[in-house]
């Protein structure tokens, strides 16, 4: 007999709405705020500091927007950085290609509005759900967001393609002016949601001391800053160099759609078959062939070797990042069985993960200086793709340390045989 599905609050399914139009506003723009930026100068210099504003303010807005939680609610948290989000896209059309030219401003503010979001989001997910619907909950948000990654890059591709033959860059404002409308709906929704005020103050002193003393949360820790070295490049490296190879947004938005469905039936295999006792061999599995992908990057770069890049990652990604994340929050939870520190751990997390971010871009603008050139953006891109495997090691250097930790306990409080003679 099938088990009933567990029934969410009302304020879940809210929140997932609210979701479900962040994930759409975010498939529409985002990529193309890159693609917006190369096109007016065409630089990878502009393009690399306004990612390096949105990693260094992220964690920064996580510890603000975790004190602002804590001593008011979590939800008017949330509803800033939705609101940070519309602000963002208000300033771009406003600004314009003046504003394009100054990206460490619209860094600055996308990267204040996506740590007050994503903090919020992961802690009202946990305040709105109980361990029964937990699952369902996260299970209905990825769908959201894979056919929101599926659906909108596409159709804005179409757009920004169809405006364009008409001169300019009216295809980016269109697109823009629906992100923001679409922020303004999911502000509206966040007025539904209802969180009592939780009280105190950010402990991250106290979190950090259980960091530093528990040596697999130590590790884990590194893991993340050493995973940031690749993830700040990649996650606007890829989209930008098929634009670059191709000059086109309509076949980026096709691009963009084979990749998130290749995402979607990789995400749910790997979250149906992951278990506690592979977790780690399916995390060893992803890096590897993370890696060895990368390799594609000693060919010439050309539109079809990006694609087939972009393919096999979206394939091998999720196998490294599911079980990365199980992880993470197994740990938390394991660490402080009473929640006191949760989110001070969560922030710790952002900080060591962006702190890679921002060393991997600032690698990025260095190998632009001195060679920018598709030769050097390919061997770069293939040194950065076997970074995985470091986080892989210290994870298993982890796992090694507790073990050795618990052994070394287990023979202090084990009895001791005395010998006596009769």
């Amino acid at each position: 007999m099938r088990k009933p599905k567990a029934a969410l609050a009302r304020e879940a399914w809210w929140l997932l709405a609210i979701s479900g139009c962040f994930a759409l506003s975010i498939g529409l723009s985002n990529t193309f705020v890159n693609i917006y930026l190369w096109k007016v100068d065409k630089s990878y210099t502009s393009i690399g500091w306004y990612n390096v504003a949105v990693y260094t303010l992220m964690p920064i807005a996580f510890v603000v927007a975790g004190a602002l939680a804590k001593h008011r609610q979590p939800v008017l948290t949330l509803r800033l950085g939705v609101a940070l989000h519309g602000v963002f896209y208000a300033l771009v059309l406003v600004g314009g290609n003046a504003l394009a030219r100054l990206p460490l401003i619209p860094g600055i503010v996308m990267g204040i509005a996506a740590g007050f979001y994503w903090l919020s989001f992961n802690w009202l997910s946990l305040l709105f759900t109980d361990k029964a619907a937990r699952d369902r909950f996260y299970g209905l948000n990825g769908v959201f967001s894979a056919v929101a990654g599926m659906a909108a890059p596409t159709v804005a591709g179409y757009v920004i393609s169809h405006e364009d033959r008409f001169g300019g860059l009216t295809g980016y404002h269109v697109i823009f002016g629906l992100s923001l409308a679409l922020f303004a709906v999911a502000t509206v929704a966040s007025l539904r949601l209802r969180a009592k005020a939780i009280g105190g103050q950010l402990k991250l002193r106290l979190a950090l001391r259980a960091a530093v003393s528990d040596p697999k949360w130590r590790m884990t820790l590194y893991g993340c800053g050493v995973y940031g070295l690749r993830e700040g490049v990649f996650l606007f490296l890829i989209g930008l160099l098929i634009y670059v190879a191709t000059g086109s947004e309509l076949e980026l938005g096709e691009f963009l759609l084979l990749q998130n469905a290749l995402s979607f039936a990789s995400f749910f295999l790997v979250g149906r078959f992951t278990t506690d006792r592979n977790r780690m061999w399916v995390i060893g599995i992803g890096a590897v062939g993370m890696a060895v992908t990368a390799l594609i990057f000693i060919l010439p770069i050309t539109a079809a070797s990006v694609m087939w890049y972009g393919s096999l990652i979206a394939v091998f990604l999720p196998m490294f990042i599911v079980p990365l994340q199980g992880t993470i929050f197994n740990q938390i939870g394991a660490l402080d069985r009473t929640g006191e520190t949760y989110v001070e751990q969560i922030i710790l997390r952002e900080v060591m993960e962006n702190a890679g971010r921002v060393a991997g871009v600032a690698a990025f603008l260095a190998v632009t200086a001195f060679r920018p050139d598709a030769r050097a953006i390919g061997w770069f891109a293939v040194v950065l793709g076997f970074v995985q495997l470091g986080t892989w090691g210290l994870l298993l250097q982890g796992k090694r340390q507790e073990a050795g930790v618990k052994q070394q306990e287990k023979s202090h409080w084990a009895p001791r045989r005395v010998n006596k003679k009769f």
